[in-house]
C-alpha cells in the first residue's frame, strides 16, 4: 500500500512498534482446542446433515410448455410448497428446462414422487421428460471424491511451503490449513446445514485464502529474521505479524462484503457457500496471527537462523 512506502526523502523508515502476539498466543490455542474438539464431538454424535448430492434421491427432468426460460427461484418454491424441504433445482439448455432433484419418499415410488413434483409444478406449465432414481452408490462416489479433493488440496499446499520455505514452515501451513477447514466443516456439522458439493467448493475456496494469508505472515517473517538478527524469534513474529497487520484488516473486510452480499442476495444455492466463505474467512484471518505464527516457536526444531530466549533467559540460535 501506498501508505507503507518509505518516504526517500526522510530516509529509512522505522517498523511500526510491534503488538506483543506472542504473550496472548496461549489464548489462540485455548480457541482452536475449542474448535478442533467441538468439531470432533459434533461429527461424531451427529455428523453432517449431507445434502442430496451425497444421499442420492430422485432425479426428475422437466420442460416449459411455452418456451419460455424458468424461474428456477419459483420452482424451488413450488417443490417446497409440495412439502419437499430441500431440492436441487438446476436449468438447461438455455433455461427452457429444469433439472429437480428431491429426496426419496419411504412410502411412496419414484414414479408416485415424480407424478407429484409434476402436479405441484402444474401440467399446463410444465412437461415431465424424464424421471431417473440417483442411487446411493452414485452419491458415495461423490462425497468420496469430495472428501479427496478437499484432502488432496491440503496435502498439495503443505508440500507447496515445504519447498517454498524450510520443512517447519511447511508443517506449520499444513496444521492451519487443516485447522482451518475442519472448523468450516465443524461449524456444518455442529449448525446441521447442508453439507453438499457446494459447501465442498467453498471448503477448498476457504482452503485458498488461508494459505495465501499464512504465506504473507511466513514471507515477513523470513524477511524479519534476516533484517533483524539479534532479536528472538518470538520479538521477530510481533513485528512481521505487525508490519501485514493493515493488508490483513483490508483484505479480510472487502471479502467479507462481496460473500456477504452474497448470502443476502444470492439466494438459498448460494447461501451454503456465502456462509461456509464467511467463517472461513474470520477463522482464517485469525489463524494466520494465532495459530501459523505460534506454531513456528511450539512445533519440534528451530527455524534456521533464528534466535531463541532458553528458560534462564539467554539467547541461542538454531543450529
Amino acid at each position: 500500500m501506498w501508505w507503507d512506502k518509505p518516504n526517500p526523502n526522510k530516509g529509512p523508515q522505522p517498523e511500526p512498534k510491534p503488538l506483543p502476539f506472542m504473550k496472548i498466543s496461549w489464548i489462540g490455542f485455548i480457541v482452536s482446542a475449542v474448535i478442533l474438539v467441538g468439531t470432533t464431538i459434533s461429527l461424531v454424535t451427529q455428523g453432517l446433515n449431507l445434502g442430496l448430492d451425497f444421499t442420492g434421491g430422485v432425479q426428475i427432468e422437466a420442460a416449459s410448455t411455452n418456451n419460455g426460460p424458468i424461474d428456477s427461484g419459483a420452482v424451488r418454491a413450488k417443490i417446497e410448497a409440495a412439502g419437499f424441504e430441500e431440492s436441487n433445482v438446476t436449468t438447461t439448455q438455455g433455461g427452457n428446462t429444469v433439472l429437480i432433484r428431491v429426496p426419496r419418499v419411504e412410502e411412496l415410488s419414484v414414479e408416485a414422487v415424480a407424478r407429484r413434483v409434476g402436479e405441484t409444478l402444474g401440467a399446463e406449465e410444465f412437461k415431465i421428460l424424464k424421471t431417473d432414481n440417483v442411487e446411493g452408490r452414485v452419491s458415495d462416489k461423490l462425497l468420496f471424491q469430495g472428501i479427496l479433493a478437499s484432502v488432496m488440496a491440503v496435502l498439495g499446499i503443505g508440500a507447496y511451503i515445504w519447498f517454498r520455505f524450510e520443512f517447519k514452515f511447511g508443517t506449520g501451513a499444513f496444521l492451519t490449513t487443516f485447522h482451518d477447514v475442519y472448523g468450516v466443516i465443524g461449524l456444518f456439522s455442529v449448525t446441521q446445514m447442508t453439507f453438499d458439493l457446494t459447501i465442498v467448493a467453498g471448503v477448498l475456496t476457504v482452503a485458498g485464502y488461508s494459505i495465501n494469508d499464512t504465506v504473507v505472515v511466513y514471507d515477513r517473517i523470513r524477511e524479519m529474521l534476516k533484517k533483524y538478527k539479534k532479536m528472538t524469534i518470538s520479538e521477530v513474529i510481533d513485528i512481521s505479524i505487525t508490519s501485514t497487520l493493515t493488508r490483513t484488516l483490508l483484505t479480510a473486510p472487502a471479502v467479507l462484503m462481496a460473500v456477504g452480499a452474497m448470502a443476502l442476495l444470492g439466494g438459498p444455492v448460494l447461501f451454503g457457500f456465502a456462509i461456509s466463505m464467511i467463517f472461513g474467512v474470520l477463522i482464517g484471518t485469525y489463524s494466520s496471527i494465532f495459530v501459523a505464527a505460534p506454531l513456528l516457536i511450539y512445533l519440534p526444531g528451530r527455524v534456521p537462523g533464528a534466535k531463541y530466549q532458553n528458560p534462564d533467559g539467554t539467547v541461542s540460535a538454531a543450529q
